[in-house]
């Protein structure tokens, strides 16, 4: 039987062997382009590999070689950091670490206090420890996945290529433990008309600024909101298709230093888009924001819908016919806002709260998340379920997806590996 799995070995493994692996002699496994692998690396990770299922089959040394070759498989991806220029700020880290932080204390159900004290007393380190293992961790997964995008890109499966996938690790996809499925009705704050008008007619006359002369940059650090405002608009590089649609099409249509005639409207406003360069793999762009900032008024109005909604809601056709004729959804509104099914500690941390105490058909209260109130529908509940391409097709499909990127840059790495030094000095 296939068993199915990331192929780049221990880049997934967030602290779980940062604090358990014992402390034995060290040493210098192997050199991989000028970098060691330590023989306390290599230690640590044998030691919980063969705590998994796979190296049950395997003698002894075929789990020390198993291992060895696949951390100098993550070294050779490594080292593309330093060849293809990959930089990753101290401050980006501190914010995943953050927000990984804040999940998981959500996911729980407790504040941040409580969870220092749960990681000192399980872990036995404190809270700036555990910050600082965690960075490192996440630090070599940012930097493996910007090799990934460089190198691999995103890859989308075929429905064929996601049924052979199922078909061939269907035993093996992890179950879900714990669960709900949920649907939702999305609706989004807008501004009045009024307040869309006037902000765009500001634009007209900032674009009117620049046909007479006065520098993009200045007018950006003026007027601009949002954080670009302090690099003169300048937003950097981006791959095609992580802007918004409109934006990009904008951007299609200029030529570098130019900017475009008329705002272009997106879901934060008004932008005067301006393009400075291009490479290969994306577009250097700048804008002007000028937000389109809904009122009280705007946000009473869409909470009194909700309301009304949830008060005439009484089955689930009621529930999905509301959702495709009011949700601002597109993901969801056309399948009546069906989101699929959660694993609770995997949830959304906004989303915990509204369904915590709804039983199976109940539908929560309003609640604000993001500019948008949202009514919750528990459709389901379950202690274990197998993951069904009818039910969980986007979770196989990106499965799937994951799967064929593994591939490809599994051949890449191979390949790399002809193109640097390794050096292989434990003997035992």
């Amino acid at each position: 039987m296939k068993k199915f799995g990331l192929l780049v070995f221990a880049l997934g493994t967030l602290l779980s062997a940062s604090f358990a692996a014992p402390v034995l002699m060290e040493g210098i496994a192997a050199i991989v382009d000028g970098k060691p692998i330590m023989r306390s690396e290599f230690l640590n990770n044998l030691y919980h590999f063969q705590e998994t299922p796979t190296a049950a089959s395997m003698s002894e040394q075929e789990q020390k070689d198993y291992v060895l070759d696949k951390l100098i498989e993550e070294k050779v991806l490594l080292s593309r950091i330093d060849r293809d220029s990959i930089v990753v700020s101290d401050a980006e880290i501190d914010q995943r670490v953050t927000a990984h932080l804040t999940q998981l204390a959500a996911s729980q159900n407790i504040n941040m206090a409580t969870l220092e004290k749960a990681i000192r007393s399980q872990l036995g380190v404190s809270m700036a420890q555990y910050r600082d293992q965690l960075a490192k961790q996440i630090r070599s997964h940012v930097e493996t996945q910007r090799v990934r995008q460089r190198h691999v890109g995103a890859v989308s499966p075929t429905k064929k290529e996601v049924d052979a996938f199922y078909k061939a690790y269907k035993d093996s996809l992890p179950r879900q433990f714990n669960c709900v499925q949920l649907s939702h009705i999305q609706l989004k704050i807008e501004p009045d008309p009024a307040i869309v008008d006037s902000v765009k007619r500001i634009a007209e006359a900032l674009i009117d600024s620049l046909n007479y002369g006065i520098k993009f940059e200045l007018l950006a650090k003026n007027h601009s909101q949002d954080s670009s405002a302090e690099k003169g608009g300048d937003l950097g590089y981006f791959r095609r298709g992580l802007l918004d649609p409109a934006f990009e099409r904008a951007l299609d249509q200029l030529k570098n230093g130019q900017y475009y005639s008329t705002p272009v409207k997106t879901d934060r406003g008004w932008h005067i888009v301006r393009v400075i360069g291009r490479k290969e793999d994306g577009v250097r762009s700048a804008h002007i924001l000028l937000r389109t900032i809904p009122t009280a008024a705007d946000s009473a109005r869409v909470l009194r819908l909700a309301d009304s909604l949830r008060t005439t809601i009484k089955t689930k056709a009621d529930f999905s016919l509301a959702a495709k004729k009011f949700s601002t959804d597109k993901s969801s509104n056309f399948a009546g806002g069906l989101l699929g099914w959660f694993q609770k500690n995997e949830m959304e941390p906004a989303y915990v709260e509204p369904v915590a105490n709804l039983n199976v058909g109940e539908v929560s209260a309003p609640v604000e998340i993001d500019g948008s109130y949202h009514l919750f529908r528990l459709d389901d509940s379950r202690q274990i379920r197998e993951l069904t391409l009818e039910e969980d097709y986007g979770k196989i499909e990106a499965m799937a997806a994951n799967h064929l990127e593994n591939e490809k840059l599994n051949a890449l790495i191979k390949k790399w590996r002809e193109e640097v030094h390794i050096e292989i000095r434990m003997t035992e």
